[in-house]
Parts: C-alpha cells; structure tokens; sequence
C-alpha cells in the first residue's frame, strides 16, 4: 500500500469517516471511587493487527481503562469506523459491534472511539481465495434434542487459514444446522454435515450420531392416572438422560398398547391415547429404542355429575375463533377435561357461531349465543353450558408478545399475539389471535419462525410480524453470539424434598445490561441424576434422593453456563 494512501487512511480513521454499522447507545465512563468518578484513559483494541481474506469478517473487541485501574469492555459501547468503505466496513450496530466486514483487497485502520478517546487497529484484505474447506469436529455424538457445535475452516491459495463458520453455508435437513454450524438433534440417525463457503464444500463431510446412548431411564407420564369410565387420558413420554436432565420423547414412542383392551383400549389415530371401556386395571406398555415402560391405568365406576364450559361469559370478534373446554366433576370428587368426550353445539340466532367437534367456535355474525356441550348415553347425558356474545369489532390493532427480546442461535422463543377490536358502539376487546395471524420474519437468514415459534439460526437483527386482514403487529428480535450474553440462577441455592419440585430460573443479561427471562431457552442439567432431575429445557428440579452434599445443576446457552446448588432431602 502506498505511504500516502495509508497516511489518508489513518487520517480518515481519526476524524471518524462512517465505514458503516450504525449508531450504539454511549454507556457512562466513569464507576465512581474516593478520587471522584473514574476517567476513561485508553481504548485497547484486540487484535491490533489482522489479515483476512475478501469476503469473511474479523470480530474486535475495545477494552477501557479508566484512571481508577479498573477496565471495561466497551466494545457495544464504543463507535467504530474506518475510511474506506470499497474495502471493508465495521459495525456499530448490536448484536455485531466491531465485526468487521472485508469487501476488497487492500489496508484499513479499524477504529473504535468513546468520547474523546479512541485507538484503531489495522486490518489487511488479501486477494486470495478458498482453496478448500475443512469442518470440525470430524465426528460427533449427541443425544435426542442435543447440540453439536461445528466449525468450518477455509485454506486459501495464500495458505492461510481462517474460520469462516459464520460465512457459510450450512444446510438445514434432520438434525437442524442453524446458520453458524450449530447442529440440534431434533431427529435420530448419522447425518452428513458439509457446509459451503465460497463454492467449495468438504472433501470428507463431518458425520454426527444422535442416538439414546446417553438415555438412562424412560417413564409414562401421567403416572398411574384414574379415570372415569367412557373418558379418555393422553400420556407422553420423558426420558432421563446421563447429565440429569429429562426431555420429551414422545415422538420417539412406539408400539403403545394395552394389557387389558376390555378396560382401556386405544380406539383413534393418535396412539398414546387410550380410553376406558370397563372399570379395572390396565397396563399401558410403550416402546422407545431398548426402554420398555410401563404404567397402570385404572378405570374407575364413577359417575359425571356436572359439566364446566370455559372460557364464561367471553366474546370474540367476528371472523375469529376462541377454543372451549370441557371439565366434567365425578361423584368420586375428581374432575377430568372431557372435550373430546362431549358433543358440541351452538345455540343461537341463526349463523351468529360455528363451533368444531373439538370446541373451537368461530364467529360469523354479531349477537349473542350460548356454547352447549351434551355427554352421550355412556357417561349420562350431562348437559352444560355458558353464555357468550359475538361482536361487530373491527381489528384496530395487534401485538405481540414478547414485545422485544434477544436470544442466541438454536434457541426459541414463542410468541403470542393479541387483537383489539372496537364495535360500533366504541366498546373495546382484546383477544388472543395467535393461531389465525400469518407470521413472517424479516430477515429469514438470522430468524425462522413457524406457528408463533422465532428460531434464532445466525447473529444479526430481525423483526417478527404477525399479521391478519391487513393489520400487522411487529416485535424486535435480536439473535446475538452467546459470548454477548451472561447468565444467573435465581435461587443460586435451594432445597427440595424427595418426590417433591422446585422451580429455577435462568436469567440472561446481554451487553447493553437488558435482561431477559432465559429459563426455556438454556439448556439444564445435574450432577447426579440419581439424586435429582432437571426438565432440559424448563428448569425444573425434580428431588429422587436424599444427598448429604449438594448436587450442581447448571444452565447452558452455547460457551455461557450458570450454576445453582440443589440439597436434596428427605
């Protein structure tokens, strides 16, 4: 590079000429002490130095020294810029401040500037290309609903060698691969995981194994339920694995049956349900990989004495749908939920409401109606019912919650979305239209979303919209690198009693100091699965054991984990 293109440069980097990237929000530079607030002195940039290829990124990260000794990392805070934006840019923006983008061949000073005080770090483009393309690791195992973290490592004709896993391509068949080499386990068997950068994939494909190696014990649950006779129960199936966490494997589940098909019988096309024919026991027996449980179901003689319709009293908009629930109450005391035990049907003005065999009415045309459900013969016919109204409202607006949010890739978040409607009166109703919205995310490459589910597949930005007849409601969401995040667990200490659960929570705190509930996206596990399990992906501790020491259970999101410690006693 010639001295007086440099000399310009680094001229350019001083005055802060945009390279792209945006604005962040200035943080106070000071912490306070004896001496009066600390004074930012310096800005340490790392690396100081760096050479990539066209096309690939360099992350740098600012550190701050303050006159008090004490340091900070503002690489969020700080504003980077360069001068010559054909070469490369840098942003500014969040989730990626201070990654660096190369564009074109050449040499550029990076600099990073908080109030008066800045420092650069020099970036060098090559002009050299992929040769080939490596992935680590090799091979792989994880259990059901596990994640493998994969690196992708390109050699370029200059014989160098750079990790460009986020620059490349990674497909998105069973297991799924999220857009920075993150495999989760969502499907049994060897898979092939060959990404692409540049055109060039690899020659020898890394394989990873999900399998149930790890699975240590499987049960049914509910566990030992009673039901009424001509009533029906679901079961699922959880399984414990090796790090003392237990997630659902009921899509795994095989050969349900029944030990006793004259009292409970699976009569539909969903195999884990099964319904009572007769009072007596029965053993409900299901298969997943070499695990065999089992659980007894008792069908009892008692007989439905009352039926509760909910939600009462509600109103719905028309054109919009609400769903129903049928709880019947036994002369034995118990209540059951009987909704697809129970014939549906609406009394009203004729076409105010539709209602299907499952309870979800839809409205037509405004007025009131009454939600009726009859039992047949075999259960008594019990009849109940709740009164409801269907509005004239007009859609003014959704929205959806959570408002806004951040998560790491392989992670998801769920979203619901809410109407409000005004009738021709002015009277206003909110309603849950998380099923009849259409939802979209901006940018497809950092954030899929399916049924109100956002799954975060690389860093970067994206809006989350909801739509129905026109009207859209928009949350923000973030997808950052795990190293942006930091994690706590609310009680760090805590004790459960053997059959009993406790609750723990996740927090997470990402650069900027916002937090965010991270409970049912860090995956959860014990040291000692005997003493105690830990739902992967709900945190809560189920105590199997008395301990005299305490067992560690730890909460991880990609590099990040937390732990809390669990006495368990008698």
């Amino acid at each position: 590079m010639p001295k007086w293109l440099f000399l310009v440069a680094f001229a350019g980097c001083m005055i802060l000429a945009g390279c792209g990237g945006g604005t962040s929000t200035p943080i106070p530079t000071g912490g306070g002490g004896t001496g009066g607030p600390a004074v930012l002195q310096s800005i340490n940039l790392t690396p100081t130095t760096a050479s990539i290829a066209q096309g690939t990124t360099q992350a740098f990260t600012a550190m701050g020294s303050y006159s008090d000794g004490t340091t900070k990392d503002l690489t969020a805070s700080v504003q980077w810029s360069c001068l010559l934006p054909i070469l490369a840019t840098v942003s500014s923006s969040a989730p990626t401040q201070g990654v660096a983008t190369a564009l074109s061949p050449g040499s550029v000073l990076i600099s990073a500037m908080s109030g008066t005080v800045s420092n650069t770090a020099q970036l060098t483009i090559t002009g050299a290309t992929a040769t080939s393309l490596a992935v680590t690791p090799a091979t792989a195992t994880i259990g059901f609903e596990g994640q493998q973290q994969f690196t992708a490592i390109a050699t370029f004709s200059d014989m160098t060698t750079q990790d460009v896993t986020n620059q490349a391509t990674w497909g998105f068949p069973p297991p799924a691969i999220t857009g920075t080499g993150l495999a989760i386990g969502n499907a049994l068997g060897m898979f092939n995981i060959r990404p692409t950068f540049d055109n060039i994939s690899p020659t020898t494909p890394a394989v990873l194994t999900v399998d149930l190696s790890s699975l240590v014990s499987v049960s049914i649950l509910p566990s030992n339920p009673l039901i009424a006779n001509h009533t029906q129960v679901q079961f699922s199936v959880m399984g414990t694995f090796n790090d003392g966490s237990t997630r659902d494997l009921t899509s795994l589940a095989t050969n349900w049956s029944s030990d006793n098909d004259a009292v409970a019988a699976n009569f539909g096309f969903t195999p884990s349900v099964f319904k009572g024919t007769a009072a007596g026991p029965a053993t409900i027996t299901v298969s997943v990989g070499t695990f065999n449980p089992s659980t007894t179901l008792t069908v009892t003689s008692a007989s439905l004495q009352s039926i509760a319709v909910t939600p009462a009293n509600a109103s719905l908009a028309t054109s919009t749908k609400l769903a129903y629930t049928a709880t019947g109450t036994f002369s034995d005391g118990s209540t059951q939920d009987i909704t697809d035990s129970v014939t549906w049907s609406i009394q009203d003005q004729t076409g105010v409401a539709l209602v299907t065999g499952t309870g979800v009415v839809t409205g037509v045309v405004s007025g009131p109606i009454t939600v009726n459900v009859n039992t047949p013969l075999n259960l008594g016919l019990v009849a109940g019912s709740t009164p409801a109204t269907v509005t004239t409202g007009t859609l003014q607006s959704v929205a959806l919650t959570p408002a806004s949010t951040f998560i790491v890739p392989g992670s998801s978040l769920t979203y619901s979305a809410s109407g409000t409607f005004t009738d021709t009166s002015g009277n206003t109703t909110t309603q849950d239209v998380s099923g009849l919205v259409t939802w979209s995310s901006s940018a497809a490459n950092v954030v899929t979303v399916t049924a109100g589910v956002a799954t975060g597949q690389s860093v970067g930005p994206s809006s989350i919209t909801a739509t129905l007849t026109k009207i859209s409601g928009t949350s923000d969401l973030m997808v950052v690198s795990p190293q942006q995040v930091s994690l706590a667990i609310t009680p760090a200490t805590a004790s459960v009693v053997v059959g009993a659960s406790t609750q723990l929570k996740a927090t997470g705190t990402f650069v900027d100091g916002t937090t965010q509930d991270f409970t049912t996206l860090v995956n959860w596990s014990t040291s000692n699965y005997n003493a105690a399990t830990v739902g992967y992906q709900t945190g809560l501790v189920s105590g199997l054991a008395a301990e005299k020491s305490p067992i560690t259970v730890t909460a991880t999101i990609g590099s990040v984990t937390a732990s809390a410690q669990i006495t368990v006693t008698n």
